[in-house]
């Protein structure tokens, strides 16, 4: 039985390094918060944001810690990004994280069932497809990752925080920033910096197009919509609100329960650095994963 989630900062956590993949020899390394306490407890995958190219698992330490506390094993992982690895290797590192969890779970005082995936920028956009197409169904080349055996990576649910689900569409509003600059009120808008994380991971449009979450959806490609939670923040200017509006719809037409949260008064990742906010989010994070495990 796993244990249900509690309220914040019921539980210390400790945090220790693991390797959980090693796809071509190149070894993957996992970030795990663990509740110390009674167990099992439900596990959550996290994948970092990043542009597809910079930064690494550290970047989400405030909410991996938040839901910790509450009684989650997190899995924050980093996973190989451009530009020495494009378009789909990180999907298959992401669904190789999820099927570490599930069969690594009793080692971290987890449950293999129930588990979850949460993403935040581009890592919402790799944890929604990871979600959607557990077994590798849309990537066009094979994955670099075996699964263990008898296990799957299909999950329970999906946060996804201000995920950039339709690289393309972005991709085109970056090229207009860029072509008719303007002030940003988001302090973490850089057009150049976003334009050449797209170029670097997807290599052209065309894939773009084929990584996009509503392309999918829309096309019938998903072989599954687990439950979904979107957080967009209002001064967001990496992702504009008709975007996550666009995902969200696409994810109900296609059959999925999803909901969208607009976060007044913030900006990008802004629940990745405390706050009133932050807690605020985290806190509505928690009741939707309370939800999804019946807790």
């Amino acid at each position: 039985m796993r244990a249900a989630l509690a309220a914040a900062n019921t539980y210390e956590v400790a945090v220790d390094d693991c390797e959980y993949a090693r796809p071509n020899g190149e070894a993957l390394l996992a970030s795990v918060y663990r509740p110390r306490g009674a167990g099992p407890f439900p596990m959550l995958v996290d994948v970092h944001g990043g542009a597809w190219r910079y930064l690494d698992r550290s970047v989400d330490a405030f909410l991996a810690r938040d839901l910790a506390a509450r009684g989650l094993v997190v899995l924050a992982i980093d996973f190989r990004q451009a530009p020495a690895h494009r378009y789909p290797t990180a999907v298959e590192d992401v669904s190789a994280g999820v099927r570490f969890a599930k069969q690594q779970a009793a080692r971290f005082g987890g449950s293999d069932d129930g588990v979850g995936l949460i993403g935040g920028s581009s890592g919402g956009h790799l944890a929604l497809l990871a979600a959607l197409q557990p077994d590798g169904a849309a990537p066009p080349i094979a994955a670099a990752v075996a699964p263990p055996i008898g296990v799957d990576a299909r999950v329970a649910y999906v946060v996804a925080l201000w995920p950039i689900a339709d690289p393309a569409a972005p991709y085109r509003y970056l090229l207009e920033r860029l072509a008719a600059p303007r002030p940003a009120r988001d302090r973490f808008f850089d057009p150049q910096r976003l334009r050449e994380g797209h170029e670097a991971f997807f290599g052209d449009e065309a894939t773009m197009l084929h990584a996009s979450v509503p392309r999918l959806l829309t096309a019938g490609e998903a072989a599954c919509t687990p439950p979904l939670w979107v957080a967009h923040p209002e001064w967001d200017e990496n992702v504009t609100l008709a975007m996550s509006e666009t995902l969200t719809a696409a994810y109900r037409a296609a059959g999925g329960a999803a909901e969208l949260v607009v976060f007044p008064g913030v900006g990008h990742a802004f629940a990745n650095f405390g706050g009133a906010q932050a807690e605020n989010c985290m806190e509505r994070v928690a009741q939707f994963i309370a939800q999804q495990l019946g807790a």
